[in-house]
């Protein structure tokens, strides 16, 4: 199999060498080992003996329900003194990366619903830098497709403005409470949305490297499923919070139930095919069918309006992302397991991101997923992708 080509770090971590990507060399713990929940080796190397705990994954931290009963507190108006930087890393990319939030029209998850919002999130950035460096993090790979000559300078940005942002959240957000939940949300889902770009515009990819693309997929999966970690002992919260306009296109699901057109038919179809494989235990069964039934659900609320939505408008880039963080969590250990029902799943989620195709965080992330998920699947589950693929290409030009 051939490696993927990159710029090698040769003062990087143990688990990135062993892992062949590469290392951003953060101490004590890199971003890939962070995010992947791994024993960074810097970790052992490094002189504190405070270091967060990487047992489990950085966005599901506390999450005791007990945490629920504490008091609400109002958001201080300044920046807490134990939440800045001793050495601030501010320079004048980071102002450009700021207006670009500020007056981008499609900005980190589009959409003109979002605008009420938008002031009430650069509030908490302000006030939380973890969430000010994912912010710009975010912006930073925006801009990094609106100028395909700075690509490089772009994304070597949001990488360190992410490390940074990791590291502080680390530092700051032992435990969930009424004060940071809201903070943390914001943090994680711009995490996932970075997490679900780099993955399918990754500069060093490759077509060859099949098993380093799918292990990425994977831990994008798991990442975004955080995501929902956070989310759930709070919902209600949530709800009637400031940010209510991020949450409320979830809340509703009864909207639009009864539509249907091609892709539904085909997709109610594969799920009743997928239902009855007897390579699938009970429990596994039911992990596909929920897979499927929050994939059909999300498909419609994004198409049911009967066309295309733009960058502009519907949350575009929140629809992209938004199935992986609904998916049940054993959905991911089928596609650890590579079981074929799994991975033709994966194949039919490809339909939404080619529909989804003009949104600055997917591109072409629905060709890359199909052929990785080709490349996987042997007879008779890979003639379940003839579909999917025959769909895509035909839509290519359009």
């Amino acid at each position: 199999m051939l490696r993927r080509s990159h710029k090698k770090s040769r003062a990087g971590c143990s688990e990135c060498k062993k892992r062949h990507i590469k290392c951003d060399e953060n101490r004590p713990v890199c971003v890939n080992c962070s995010t992947a929940s791994m024993q960074c080796s810097f970790t052992s190397s490094a002189l504190s003996v405070t270091a967060p705990r990487r047992n489990e994954p950085m966005t599901i931290m506390a999450l005791d329900p007990a945490l629920r009963s504490i008091s609400p507190t109002s958001i201080p108006n300044c920046i807490h003194p134990a939440l800045v930087q001793a050495e601030p890393y501010v320079n004048a990319t980071h102002v450009e990366l700021f207006h670009f939030i500020i007056d981008g029209a499609d900005w980190t998850a589009g959409g003109d619903h979002l605008k009420g919002s938008r002031s009430h999130i650069v509030k908490y950035a302000f006030t939380y830098p973890f969430l000010l460096n994912e912010l710009l993090a975010v912006s930073a790979l925006h801009l990094s497709t609106r100028r395909p000559a700075q690509q490089s300078f772009y994304r070597e940005e949001a990488t360190r403005l992410q490390s940074q942002g990791l590291q502080l959240f680390d530092e700051t957000t032992r435990d969930l409470n009424y004060e940071n939940i809201i903070p943390a949300f914001l943090f994680s889902a711009l995490q996932g949305i970075a997490t679900f770009f780099e993955t399918f515009h990754d500069p060093t990819y490759e077509a060859s490297d099949y098993t380093t693309f799918f292990d990425n997929v994977v831990q994008s999966v798991r990442l975004l499923q955080g995501v929902r970690a956070i989310v759930t002992p709070w919902w209600h919260f949530l709800l009637a919070s400031e940010i209510k306009d991020i949450l409320d296109a979830d809340e509703d699901r009864t909207l639009n139930l009864d539509w249907s057109d091609e892709v539904v038919d085909r997709f109610e179809s594969i799920r009743a095919h997928i239902s009855q494989s007897p390579g699938l235990d009970p429990a596994q069964a039911g992990v596909c069918d929920k897979a499927m039934e929050e994939l059909i659900y999300v498909y419609r609320a994004a198409f049911s309006h009967g066309r295309e939505p733009t960058p502009e408008e519907q949350a575009a880039a929140q629809y992209s992302t938004r199935w992986l963080i609904l998916v049940p969590p054993g959905y991911t250990e089928l596609l650890v397991q590579r079981k074929p029902e799994g991975l033709v799943i994966l194949g039919y989620f490809a339909i939404l991101l080619h529909r989804l195709r003009d949104c600055w965080n997917v591109g072409d992330a629905a060709e890359r997923l199909l052929l990785v998920a080709e490349v996987h699947l042997e007879e008779p589950w890979l003639g379940a992708l003839s579909w999917p693929k025959s769909f895509v290409e035909s839509h290519l030009i359009s």
